[in-house]
């Protein structure tokens, strides 16, 4: 008879053990698919900068005049990829390029009494919205873009 040391596990000993790995193994799962979708948000709000950059440079570069107080003007998505100053943009949450003759996403810029410049986006992706602020403002002012304003499209 051998001695107590060298005998191998009993198989209540092996299934606690994989009962332990399998609880392990659901958690890490959760945890790392809250954290896809949240690097995808974060990656949306990103692109929605992008948009933001974009209109600035295009604006530089146009050197666009805003003649009268609290004048705008809009950029779309298509005019930035056309005019070479947004690549177009991957849809984070499906991994398809946003089509530029049918995204209405757009940049919109308004002449403040000030003089100054105030950007405002609007990114709509496939399936999610950085479109709509409060019940009244349908841009999202470029200093408030967060992925808690982040929506589904209906």
């Amino acid at each position: 008879m051998l001695p107590r040391m060298n005998r191998g596990m009993t198989l209540f000993e092996l299934l606690a053990v994989i009962v332990i790995l399998g609880i392990v193994a659901s958690i890490a799962v959760i945890v790392v698919t809250n954290v896809i979708e949240k690097m995808r948000m974060q990656a949306f709000v990103s692109d929605a900068y992008a948009m933001y950059e974009a209109a600035r440079l295009h604006v530089g570069a146009e050197k666009v005049e805003f003649l009268a107080p609290r004048s705008s003007e809009t950029l779309t998505y298509k005019q930035l990829v056309e005019d070479g100053v947004l690549e177009p943009i991957q849809d984070p949450f499906t991994g398809n390029v946003l089509s530029i003759e049918t995204n209405p996403s757009y940049v919109l810029i308004k002449k403040g009494e000030n003089g100054r410049l105030n950007y405002f986006v609007c990114l709509k992706g496939e399936t999610k919205q950085l479109c709509s602020y409060s019940d009244t403002q349908a841009e999202i002012p470029v200093e408030e873009l967060s992925i808690s304003l982040i929506k589904d499209i209906r």
